[in-house]
């Protein structure tokens, strides 16, 4: 499980540009003395940007000759050719999915959006929540710092960023466009449904990727509404925008939605790999 891996520095889009733009020419780059200066971050920063291109699935590691070595994945190559200053919403939809679906190296991110179930919270409520998980969760115990950290992080990087007195922290986190976590009173925070105009092309993505994982044809609506590292959960989507982006998918899309008085399905019908989905959706998108 990942806790505290961050710096306490939340993700910057100009990072992800920067270290996949390094490592594609160097695969030990993030080992060299100088790396922090080149890519122009103090060291903790240079540790959060390492961080978070593994933990939004663009980087990997790689044991070589006994050595580690980072390497572009393939959706890492992909952004990096269409959309590398992470500025398309499909981009970053597909990013916060990849992050916020895995337990191991964004555990925080990963309860955050699929096993906490509040819906208006503040920072308290959130860290409380998260120790109690943890302690009954976890064999090892992590401490109320990292927890707390994490939480802060979290925050910074979803709802929308207040005027900082740091210029670094004026920049916004790719992520806060998405719409999924908004302010109400002073201090409190609500989850809110995913808002973009490419709301159903993530869906459709991001069905493909958790189908590929799983080596599935076919998931309940029961499941895509509740089930953990699906849309109620990752895009904090009700019952009923669900029903009605399905239905409009149905029209652009290959995958055929069977109502029963049973079960609810959604199955696909062309096994289209999302890579080469997005390859194709890229494409034809024109992205600045």
């Amino acid at each position: 499980m990942g806790f505290g891996q961050h710096q306490s520095f939340y993700l910057r889009p100009h990072w992800l540009y920067k270290g996949l733009n390094e490592i594609k020419s160097d695969t030990r780059f993030f080992y060299n003395d100088t790396h922090f200066e080149q890519l122009g971050l103090g060291k903790n920063m240079a540790k959060s940007a390492k961080y978070w291109l593994l933990s939004t699935g663009l980087m990997e590691e790689k044991k070589q000759s006994g050595k580690t070595e980072h390497h572009l994945t393939s959706l890492g190559e992909l952004v990096d050719k269409h959309d590398k200053y992470i500025q398309h919403p499909v981009t970053k939809s597909v990013l916060h999915y990849t992050l916020a679906s895995d337990p191991k190296i964004a555990t925080s991110w990963y309860w955050f959006f699929n096993v906490f179930r509040e819906s208006i919270f503040d920072k308290s409520i959130l860290i409380e929540t998260l120790e109690t998980w943890v302690s009954h969760t976890l064999e090892k115990s992590v401490s109320s710092n990292s927890l707390k950290r994490d939480i802060d992080c979290l925050i910074q990087m979803y709802s929308p960023n207040n005027l900082s007195s740091t210029p670094e922290d004026v920049i916004k986190s790719p992520f806060e466009e998405l719409g999924l976590i908004s302010n109400t009173v002073k201090g409190t925070y609500k989850k809110t449904p995913l808002d973009t105009a490419f709301k159903l092309e993530v869906l459709y993505i991001t069905f493909l990727i958790y189908t590929e994982r799983n080596e599935l044809n076919e998931v309940s609506l029961d499941e895509l509404i509740d089930g953990e590292n699906l849309w109620g959960k990752i895009f904090n989507l009700s019952r009923s925008e669900i029903v009605n982006c399905l239905e409009e998918m149905q029209k652009r899309y290959p995958i055929i939605f069977t109502r029963t008085n049973r079960l609810d399905v959604v199955r696909v019908t062309d096994k289209t790999s999302y890579l080469d989905y997005m390859e194709r959706f890229f494409e034809n998108e024109v992205v600045l």
